[in-house]
C-alpha cells in the first residue's frame, strides 16, 4: 500500500461557536444558537459548552432544545 502526497489542497474552514451570553442571562431567558439541527458536532460543541459552564456555576442551570432549524438555550434555575 502506498500514500500518495498531494499538493495545493486547502485546510478545510473551521466552524466555531462564539462566546455565550451564558453570564448575562437571567432565569427564564433565552437565546437562539447559531448551530443548525442537522449539525451534530455544532450540537454537542453547544452542549459541551452549556456542560462545562454549569459545572462551575453549580447554581446555574441551562437547557438547550431544537427551535425551528436551530438550537436555543434557555436558563432555567
Amino acid at each position: 500500500m502506498s500514500i500518495r502526497i498531494e499538493k495545493n489542497v486547502p485546510l478545510p474552514q473551521r466552524s466555531r461557536l462564539p462566546d455565550l451570553p451564558f453570564q448575562n442571562m437571567q432565569i427564564g431567558d433565552s437565546f437562539l444558537a447559531p448551530v443548525p439541527v442537522g449539525d451534530q458536532r455544532l450540537i454537542g460543541a453547544l452542549r459541551q459548552r452549556v456542560s462545562r459552564y454549569q459545572k462551575t456555576n453549580p447554581d446555574q442551570r441551562f437547557s438547550v432544545v431544537k427551535d425551528g432549524e436551530q438550537m436555543r438555550v434557555f436558563r432555567i434555575a
